[in-house]
């Protein structure tokens, strides 16, 4: 027989056998989802589980049913124990006797050697998978080691501890069941008129975070004093959490996966939510989570694994959970929801990870998905073209901060992050909308209604995601409807919000990118600012002149302040080297610039003309230049002071000349914005610091001391 021939038969016969398998996978009960279960393990999609307890689980007749893995391919959303009858608790009960209870206590209460189970985050997790592994291998680095008992044993022990810490939950739930006033769509709309609470995450839905409060005034601000601290267990660096405050309740976030209701005068812990997270998630920047949102008795927060959820205001119970993206695809959520009317709205992280980015509103009563404004253009929409036949698909332009928005108008202002690859342009020839822009989206449809783009074609990872803040002011002789934004490319801008048309474009820190902006606000970039194998040295750095730092505005002085960085950095692309499939898509990096001292400041700019008024700022020199690499937001108030943090230091500024009037070592690093709020008669100025937030008021005795305007 021809050596073709035999070929023809042997590939006929291959074919036949595929299609007898296929036909066999599909026919025969349970095999195709342990199929592709196999299948996801050997080619590494699902983690946390060895091929010894897959196989003895995959076995037709297990006492686990596993095909809900082959849909989640997380074993912590799909193991859960065969072991849950009475008589198994009863026995897991007596074995926790025996193995658990020299460190952890009898009732599981914490003892010498090991801490309450009943009252913590679980550092591997609360999950029936997440248990078994704990109890099985162990937590390293701690005094928890592995314990070699019989597997139904270990299920029966984690039937035992699921079982104790519901009833201690429900225990709690009716203990701390908290009364909140519902907060109406109305109240959102006039939250300014509201100054002793913070219901959204800017203050209001001009974004301008500035409170009539004025208890706390220049006058009297050097006698704070910290009325109360809340610590958190959170193994992360730090927390970004901006609080809000319905009458007597503050809701503040825990990263990396709790929301917390808060005592507002004491900082007691009302009731905690805690939510489940996958073991792998790709961030790029931490585990941080910057606050919640409120309407009605609700109360809304978006997760790292990219889900959003409504809780209920009075216990923290989950009222509804929506898959907003894929986090197994780069997307998360990090920032604040924001409430518009009966729609919570949220955006998404991951531009690192070649995401597709976009903005969604949902229904706040069900969750389901109102629309859907995606950031990259589809083939043959306007804008597609500004991509270089770029396909779109991984080319990022994130939304992972809050925006704001104007009732009247109908209009939500939001900043869109930076396109992917973030240092090498040459996919994507062009000006990559609507990267680096602010899209105004009608509120019903979102539909866009105009855009404006600070930076085309970014090659320095300058997100235009800074917080829009809205300003009535004169121009022209006239009341006109404006936009402030200190961008982190280092240019001040002022917009019509109305139209989108550019007014004003000034540098307000050191930048050495652009020869400044043409009569419509587009750059006149430097060839030498482009990234190259070399290295291009350009200001601002990375980190940019300013970042996700909340801006505030006086609209009695029309000061808008802003913290800045005053930083150079070198960037580079990276030669020949293609875009990953999995992890950070960056298309090159950038370094500091050996030994330069930094300039961190605050600086207040009239709002009409971008001119700075005073500035506050501190120069750090190296090594501790390392630790400043960003600064805190910021809040202003009708007592004539601006409030914020540089590094581990809350400060307090004189509003119309910047005269640093109150300094306090918080002893963590501050990141986030603080607010301010009135409870029982005393006002109170709140900010997140390290793994702590901490309140700040006057001594009663000194609380009637009279401002100065």
């Amino acid at each position: 027989m021809q050596p073709r021939r035999v070929m023809r038969v042997l590939l006929v016969a291959l074919v036949l056998i595929l299609l007898v398998l296929l036909v066999g996978i599909t026919a025969i009960p349970g095999l195709r989802w342990r199929g592709k279960i196999a299948f996801y393990k050997a080619t590494g999609q699902i983690s946390d589980i060895e091929w010894s307890d897959l196989s003895r689980m995959l076995r037709p007749g297990s006492d686990i049913y596993l095909e809900h893995l082959a849909e989640t391919k997380n074993p912590y959303l799909s193991i859960e124990s065969p072991r849950g009858s009475s008589r198994d608790i009863e026995a897991g009960k007596q074995l926790f006797a025996e193995n658990c209870s020299p460190c952890h206590g009898d009732q599981g209460r914490g003892g010498p050697g090991g801490p309450n189970l009943y009252d913590r985050i679980y550092r591997q997790g609360h999950s029936d998978w997440a248990l078994y592994r704990t109890i099985t291998l162990g937590i390293p680095k701690t005094a928890m080691v592995g314990r070699q008992l019989p597997r139904d044993d270990v299920w029966r022990l984690v039937s035992f501890l699921q079982h104790a810490t519901a009833e201690t939950e429900t225990a709690k739930t009716s203990a701390n069941v908290v009364s909140m006033e519902p907060v109406g769509a109305t109240e959102l709309r006039g939250a300014e008129n509201h100054p002793a609470e913070w219901l959204t995450y800017s203050g209001s839905y001009s974004s301008q975070r500035h409170s009539q409060l004025r208890q706390i005034n220049r006058d009297n601000v050097s006698q704070l004093r910290v009325e109360w601290e809340r610590q958190f267990s959170t193994a992360a660096e730090r927390v970004e959490t901006t609080p809000i405050v319905r009458g007597s309740i503050m809701f503040v976030t825990e990263p990396p996966n709790s929301v917390l209701a808060l005592d507002a005068a004491t900082g007691r812990v009302l009731w905690t939510y805690t939510r489940e997270l996958p073991a792998n998630l790709l961030l790029c920047c931490g585990q941080v989570n910057r606050g919640v949102a409120i309407l009605g008795n609700r109360v809304f927060v978006g997760t790292l694994d990219a889900h959003l959820i409504a809780l209920d205001a009075s216990t923290g119970k989950a009222i509804w959970d929506v898959a907003v993206a894929d986090s197994t695809k780069g997307y998360s959520i990090t920032g604040a929801p924001l409430v518009v009317d009966d729609m919570i709205l949220t955006g998404v992280g991951g531009g690192e990870y070649g995401i597709r980015g976009f903005l969604d509103a949902y229904d706040a009563a069900t969750g389901k998905r109102r629309w859907r404004f995606e950031t990259l253009p589809k083939p043959g929409e306007p804008g597609s073209e500004t991509w270089g036949g770029n396909t779109l698909e991984k080319a990022g332009a994130p939304t992972w901060l809050t925006g704001s928005f104007d009732p009247d108008l109908r209009l939500i202002y939001w900043g869109i992050g930076n396109p992917s690859l973030n240092f090498d342009g040459e996919t994507r020839k062009g000006d990559n909308l609507y990267s680096n822009s602010v899209v105004a989206l009608d509120a019903d449809t979102g539909k866009l209604r105009w855009y404006f783009q600070f930076t085309p074609h970014d090659l320095h990872d300058w997100d235009a995601v800074q917080i829009p803040v809205l300003v009535d002011a004169d121009m022209g002789g006239s009341k006109r409807k404006l936009m402030a934004w200190a961008n982190r490319n280092g240019f001040y801008y002022l917009l019509d919000r109305v139209t989108g048309k550019f007014l004003i474009g000034t540098p307000f820190a050191k930048q050495t990118w652009a020869d400044g902006l043409d009569s419509n606000g587009r750059p006149l970039v430097r060839p030498e600012s482009v990234p190259s194998l070399q290295g291009s040295l350009v200001y601002p750095s990375l980190n940019g002149a300013t970042n996700w730092w909340s801006p505030t505005y006086d609209p009695d002085l029309e000061l808008f302040y802003v913290p800045t960085i005053d930083r150079g950095g070198i960037f580079y692309i990276w030669p020949d080297r293609p875009p990953s499939e999995v992890g950070a898509r960056l298309g090159g990096y950038d370094t500091k610039i050996p030994h330069e001292d930094i300039t961190v400041a605050v600086k207040a700019l009239e709002v009409r003309t971008g001119r700075p008024r005073w500035q506050y700022s501190r120069r750090y020199s190296s090594p501790e230049r390392k630790a400043q690499s960003e600064m805190g937001g910021l809040v202003s108030t009708a007592g004539r002071l601006v409030f914020g943090g540089d590094g581990e230091s809350f400060l307090a500024w004189d509003a119309e000349t910047g005269a640093e009037l109150y300094h306090f070592q918080t002893g963590g690093k501050i990141a986030a914005a603080p607010i301010t709020y009135e409870q029982n008669g005393r006002q109170y100025i709140a900010i997140s610091a390290g793994r702590s937030v901490v309140a700040f008021a006057l001594p009663a005795s000194r609380n009637s001391a009279a401002p100065k305007n």
